[in-house]
């Protein structure tokens, strides 16, 4: 009768225990998917610029890079949603007076044509599957020193375009000498998984101010 109560609550005690384990990785996994942290990524992409003004005034543009940006990205993706930070490094040729009598090539008072940066803040959420669609705001600045490309000199990134000319609306108006605007973005990214928990991500996107087509793609952990 002992050895019966004794193996009876054995019995009990075990399968209260393994209830508890249970109980203590449900709320473990519940805990986990509550914090909803599921990756970030790195990435890098490039800009060209297919929106030009007329007259144009600008250098000779012969392609779709020749005015452009590199951004730097950086994406944390929480539950369906995308968080994002860019930085860009700039070679747009801006629009500089409200009536678009002007837009200034490449750069200020003959220097450098990057010298405007833009920080970019993104917004994301998966959509479908696996395609997530981005939304970005961009506070756009200059002058700034550049970040890459530091040995192009402004003749070379801005062929048959005369800076050192003084009678150039470029160096005859103050008002070119500062730059900043706000610039907005759309895209859209799909992450594929590559190897256990790292994958790429293909981004596609589109930057409204100055008509900027986005390409590029992002490592991401997960």
């Amino acid at each position: 009768m002992k050895k019966l109560l004794l193996l009876t609550l054995l019995q009990v005690f075990s399968f209260g225990f393994s209830q508890d384990g249970e109980y203590n990785n449900l709320v473990l996994d519940r805990t986990t998917k509550a914090r909803g942290f599921k990756g970030f990524s790195l990435g890098f992409l490039v800009q060209g610029q297919i929106k030009y003004p007329h007259p144009y005034y600008g250098p000779k543009v012969g392609g779709l890079y020749d005015d452009g940006a590199y951004h730097f990205t950086i994406d944390v993706y929480f539950k369906k949603f995308i968080v994002g930070f860019q930085l860009s490094d700039e070679f747009l040729y801006l629009e500089k007076f409200d009536n678009g009598a002007a837009w200034k090539p490449r750069g200020f008072n003959g220097s450098y044509s990057s010298l405007t940066r833009a920080y970019w803040f993104n917004l994301g959420y998966n959509i479908v599957n696996n395609f997530n669609l981005k939304l970005g705001i961009g506070f756009r600045s200059g002058p700034k020193q550049p970040l890459t490309n530091l040995s192009f000199t402004a003749s070379e990134v801005a062929e048959n375009f005369d800076y050192e000319n003084p009678l150039h609306i470029f160096n005859t108006s103050n008002s070119l000498n500062e730059f900043n605007e706000i610039d907005y973005s759309l895209s859209i990214t799909y992450p594929i998984k590559v190897y256990d928990r790292f994958g790429i991500v293909p981004e596609l996107g589109y930057t409204f101010k100055h008509a900027g087509l986005l390409t590029g793609f992002s490592i991401i952990y997960r």
